[in-house]
């Protein structure tokens, strides 16, 4: 039998609903920074590539850091504890980046007839510190604060204000807000890039948000995103 607050904890709020609003405006807020700094950088406005990389980045996880930030403030308690891992966690996630990885390189391959994961050229010796401040920031911080953020918060306080037989749509929609987000942050130049790119998002979204769903941590989930990143890193390095 369901106990009265289970049952409430299901029923539409309205502070939870100004908490996905706030969350929102984040994230459109992040989409349009990046944008602006990306027109920047291509005129010539930021002078170095670290400089470059630092502001992309900042324009990204300010925003979604302070809607974080303000929606945990309110609902922050055992939100900790959601980041634990076990050990039936991780091979979850291993699974999750291999499908992930192997439908990115399909659709690459049925693209371009590469996998698109090969290293970058480089001109003599590469810019190390360039590299670092790149792979740190694909690798740790996004992944960290992008499944706070959209697995955490966004999927588990959208579930809430759902039925229980409707809470696999909040899984749905956040991976397309995912999805959605990548496609308009990533640098794909063509139509197939920017499809490849949605599709691929999608299913880690929709993966490591079934994950989450079903755990309810979040651990696993940025263990994914991690490896998933660090793959592309590894892959495309420069040598």
């Amino acid at each position: 039998m369901t106990t009265q607050p289970e049952a409430a904890a299901h029923e539409p709020s309205t502070a939870r609903q100004r908490d996905l609003v706030a969350l929102l405006i984040a994230l459109v807020v992040a989409v349009v920074l990046a944008r602006i700094v990306s027109t920047l950088t291509l005129r010539g406005a930021i002078p170095t590539p670290v400089l470059q990389v630092l502001v992309g980045d900042l324009s990204v996880w300010v925003p979604l850091a302070l809607g974080a930030v303000w929606v945990l403030a309110r609902t922050g308690r055992g939100t900790l504890s959601r980041f634990r891992i076990e050990l039936g966690d991780l091979v979850f996630a291993l699974g999750i980046v291999i499908l992930a990885r192997v439908l990115d390189v399909v659709l690459a391959i049925s693209f371009t007839g590469t996998t698109g994961l090969t290293p970058a050229p480089s001109l003599g010796a590469p810019d190390v510190g360039f590299l670092v401040v790149s792979a740190i920031g694909i690798v740790l911080v996004s992944p960290v604060l992008e499944e706070l953020f959209f697995r955490g918060l966004f999927q588990r306080i959208l579930a809430d204000e759902l039925t229980p037989r409707t809470q696999w749509l909040a899984v749905v929609l956040t991976a397309f807000l995912f999805a959605l987000s990548h496609l308009f942050l990533g640098s794909a130049t063509t139509t197939l890039g920017g499809f490849q790119v949605f599709v691929t998002t999608f299913v880690l979204g929709l993966l490591t948000g079934t994950l989450v769903a079903m755990t309810n941590r979040v651990g696993a989930a940025v263990v994914a995103h991690v490896l998933f990143n660090a793959v592309a890193v590894v892959a495309t390095w420069p040598r």
